[in-house]
């Protein structure tokens, strides 16, 4: 398994890199609608993990 992947969001405007020194862990199925129809899975990162290399200006960040 590749520790480095690379990964865009739907429409391509963001794509990110992830670092996965432990592989995929916690993985899940996201429920959108869009990713419901692909069958695609989802899983955690650490925030140190991902390299923005394309649409940083698209990300907000939300504070709970």
């Amino acid at each position: 398994m590749q520790l480095k992947h690379r990964a865009s969001c739907h429409c391509g405007s963001v794509e990110i890199e992830l670092d996965l020194p432990e592989g995929f862990v916690e993985l899940r199925r996201c429920d959108c609608s869009m990713c419901r129809r692909r069958g695609a899975v989802a899983a955690s990162v650490s925030l140190n993990g991902i390299k923005i290399l394309k649409g940083g200006a698209a990300f907000k960040t939300l504070s709970v």
